[in-house]
């Protein structure tokens, strides 16, 4: 019941759309083709929003049974320590290397001012990390933090914590200024509520599969109300060029975090129900996509580069067909790659350190980035 590969496939089209993203940022710096990538990959920054959300669901069902349980919590956080950090350090420390060489190449916009241990040890700081996609990262820790207290209490009190949560970002949103301090900035983010929504629909998962197979009528509704709300926000211009770093507004996270919400819990239900049937593609993405998310920009930028080198700027359309299909097989293979030689090699390692074995078994809680 709990081996979910929707939210595996998700989390594979989370990673996906977040590429689609940084594609106009290559495209822009290194094809100059106004063909394609399309405006609508700009909507993939929602991405992340997707990835907290998924993260949200994933911590209630891998931990269902270990809220309020004695040495729970050492043991989360032990476990949640070695499948972040190992693996982006094996990427900070390449970029590390390439910013000592060529500091100019990395993090330009900000002139090389980096916090280099903020960086390393995933901790706010005033500016980007040294491996920009790592931003996200931070909130992650932060989520598990708070998480980490939360199982310290008894199952009966869970969902009144989730929810005091909520509201205390809500009023944080509405009643306050953006904080000038990082700490408080992640602290106080509405980013926050896209992982709460996740561990809602987690709470409500666990109750509702239990009972007999939900109505397809009822499953169906709620996933048109989350694709009206995923519509609304595209048409309504929730997700626009702010800072989303700085803050979301709380329209966006309840529009799209809301949206994705509903949409992984329909699925998770129907694929409960025995009525849902996964791509292999998508949930093989799933299983390296934080590979994938660490890679994708370093590949692409590779990729640009190279092209640029060639002197293939501007080649027009069929220039630009091959420079993306080319690009985009390379952020793949070197993903997978990246899965099978360093992530899952880590990975095993580490269960040396005795990693729970409820995480190892929980399909849904790997990769929860």
């Amino acid at each position: 019941m709990y081996k979910l590969s929707s939210l595996q496939a998700a989390r594979g089209l989370a990673a996906l759309m977040v590429v689609a993203f940084h594609s106009l940022f290559i495209s822009a710096k290194y094809v100059e083709s106004k063909s394609f990538p399309p405006e609508i990959f700009f909507f993939g920054q929602t991405g992340v929003d997707l990835f907290f959300v998924i993260s949200g669901f994933v911590m209630i069902i891998a931990f269902r049974n270990k809220f309020g349980k004695k040495g729970e919590i050492s043991n989360f956080l032990k476990g949640r320590f070695f499948r972040i950090y190992p693996t982006y350090w094996v990427y900070f420390f390449a970029v590390f290397i390439i910013f000592q060489i060529r500091p100019e190449m990395m993090n330009s916009s900000q002139s090389g001012n980096i916090d280099l241990t903020a960086s390393l040890l995933l901790l706010p700081a005033s500016t980007l990390p040294l491996l920009m996609v790592a931003w996200s990262l931070i909130h992650e820790v932060w989520f598990y933090l708070i998480f980490a207290v939360i199982l310290l209490l008894p199952p009966k009190w869970v969902l009144s914590a989730f929810s005091f949560w909520l509201i205390a970002i809500i009023y944080a949103s509405l009643f306050t200024a953006t904080p000038e301090n990082p700490y408080l900035r992640v602290m106080t983010h509405a980013f926050s509520l896209e992982f709460i929504f996740g561990a809602l629909a987690g709470i409500a998962y666990l109750k509702l599969s239990k009972r007999p197979a939900s109505s397809p009528l009822a499953v169906a509704l709620m996933a048109l109300t989350g694709l009206g709300a995923i519509a609304y926000s595209l048409s309504a211009g929730t997700v626009n060029g702010s800072d989303v770093i700085q803050s979301i507004s709380l329209e966006r996270a309840f529009a799209v975090g809301g949206g994705y919400t509903l949409l992984l819990l329909a699925f998770a239900l129907q694929e409960s129900n025995n009525r849902l049937k996964v791509f292999s593609f998508l949930k093989l993405t799933g299983d390296m996509s934080y590979s994938l998310y660490l890679s994708h920009i370093l590949t692409l930028s590779v990729c640009g580069r190279v092209w640029l080198s060639l002197g293939l700027t501007g080649s027009g359309a069929w220039g630009t067909i091959v420079f993306w299909a080319a690009s985009y097989s390379a952020v793949i293979l070197v993903a997978y790659l990246s899965y099978r030689l360093i992530e899952k090699p880590l990975l095993t390692l580490t269960d040396l350190y005795k990693k729970p074995k409820f995480i190892k078994q929980a399909s849904p809680a790997k990769g929860d980035t």
